[in-house]
């Protein structure tokens, strides 16, 4: 399965990138030896020689990055593309701007003659992700999927924007159109990292989202790796759908039996057993949830045959991804603090995490320093009142000197935490922000912890904002 991608490596030239796009050059490309390796989709993503997506609907950049980017760019891929033909880049026009990324990050994946590493999940997926990448570059040279873009639309830009060069590459897949997703993919092995009820609003129960997010195994070829977490209950759901599509099942979890089974992590140090072989090593990235992410990614290195403690040796020096546990020291309002950045996205099991990996930090965090802010968890469905309920006991075992909580479902949880424990209840993020500073004291750890949607992502821009970074 590994291997590399050299004829192909500079991208396509401007023939293959039309046809591939199905699309046609209102402005042509002037240089023989034009190539663009990749499309830009956000912003944030973009890089010189990208081709910019135009603004078509929901899809595309919006026209002040393509107004930014432009003199930097390849061209501009455009459903109107006469809007553009006058700007001095080449233009290529296509019927449907979405089809054409989905048909751009086929032909990239046709063209790919590395090993594709597929990872879903409801929770863990893109740390998992850019653990993956980060311990095979032990064996190669290994690139993975930006943000969390895991929707057809999402793959298909970044598959057409991967290396080509590399020897693997690391897609995070999402549960919606799971067999669309998987037959862009295409991935030789594929982790599941752990089955919550985020999502529960739109899926029902964690049954029904293990069902879809099972369908992975839609589009790999007969032969595969599945690679499972045996811990969850779903797993012989998974397990049930691997075998039928003729993958070879790898388990890996706590409990014995597995093939990868995580023994022990004691502050940096994690100890794992792969097939029988014990493994230590240092964790860059602290809690227990992500030492079990690292175990999935050994287990996935092993069934790769590729050497466990090279790739594992790497892990010293991953960082967690902002708003996925990232640590910022910084000064805001004259105090220094220290924020862990858990904004992006949240559900039982990884706001149980978060206050985790908090308390077993131990006396590092004096009692005294330990201030929470906490968000709605949304789209659990009908037990999300009681699912935030149900956190008072963790929160209270973490013995917080200050607790600040926001979004409805966070109110009921507020009337019985902060009758005994200081803080305060906030309808919404925009309520919270003037008041935050005045909650601050000095040598604070600041854990922030929400669904995206919450917003309290503004909480740490607010702190690690250019004015108030250290």
């Amino acid at each position: 399965m590994i291997g590399h991608v050299s004829a192909t490596a500079a991208g396509w030239s401007a023939e293959e990138f039309a046809r591939a796009a199905n699309g046609k050059w209102l402005v042509a490309p002037a240089d023989g030896a034009w190539r663009t390796a990749g499309i830009c989709a956000e912003s944030t993503q973009f890089k010189p020689g990208h081709a910019l997506l135009a603004p078509a609907g929901e899809a595309g950049l919006k026209l002040s990055s393509v107004e930014r980017f432009l003199p930097r760019a390849a061209a501009i891929v455009a459903e109107s593309g006469l809007e553009y033909v006058n700007r001095g880049v080449p233009v290529l026009e296509v019927a449907n701007l979405r089809e054409a990324v989905a048909a751009l990050g086929t032909d990239a994946r046709d063209r790919f003659e590395g090993t594709v590493i597929a990872v879903t999940g409801s929770v863990g997926k893109t740390s998992t992700v850019a653990m993956a990448a980060h311990a095979l570059a032990s064996a190669g040279e290994a690139d993975r999927s930006r943000t969390s873009a895991n929707s057809p639309y999402g793959i298909g830009w970044n598959l057409a924007s991967m290396s080509r060069s590399a020897a693997f590459w690391v897609q995070e897949v999402a549960a919606a159109r799971m067999e669309t997703c998987s037959r862009l993919v295409r991935a030789h092995l594929a982790i599941v990292t752990a089955i919550a009820p985020a999502h529960a609003a739109r899926y029902g129960s964690t049954e029904r989202i293990a069902e879809l997010k099972a369908k992975i195994y839609s589009g790999m070829a007969p032969g595969g790796i599945a690679v499972i977490n045996a811990d969850m209950p779903e797993f012989g759901i998974f397990e049930a759908a691997a075998l039928a599509a003729q993958q070879r099942v790898v388990r890996f979890g706590s409990a014995p039996g597995s093939d990868a089974r995580l023994l022990s992590v004691e502050g940096s140090t994690v100890r794992v057993e792969i097939s029988g072989s014990v493994h230590a090593f240092e964790m860059g990235a602290p809690g227990r949830h992500m030492a079990m992410n690292a175990t999935a990614v050994l287990a996935a290195v092993a069934a790769l045959g590729l050497p466990v403690q090279a790739a594992a040796d790497r892990f010293r020096r991953f960082e967690p991804l902002r708003g996925r546990g990232q640590r910022s020291d910084v000064v805001h309002a004259g105090k220094r603090v220290q924020v862990w950045d858990e904004s992006y996205n949240a559900n039982p099991a990884s706001m149980r995490a978060a206050l985790q990996v908090l308390q077993d930090a131990g006396d590092a965090v004096p009692r005294a320093s330990r201030l929470l802010v906490l968000g709605d968890m949304l789209e659990l469905g009908a037990d999300a009142q009681a699912m935030h309920l149900a956190l008072e006991a963790d929160i209270r075992a973490l013995h917080p000197d200050r607790v600040l909580l926001c979004g409805p479902l966070m109110q009921g949880l507020g009337e019985r935490l902060l009758r005994d424990v200081k803080g305060q209840w906030y309808p919404d993020v925009q309520a919270l922000l003037p008041t935050f500073p005045g909650w601050l004291r000095e040598g604070d750890v600041v854990l922030v912890k929400s669904s995206n949607g919450t917003g309290l992502s503004r909480v740490v821009n607010l702190l690690l904002s250019q004015s108030s970074r250290n």
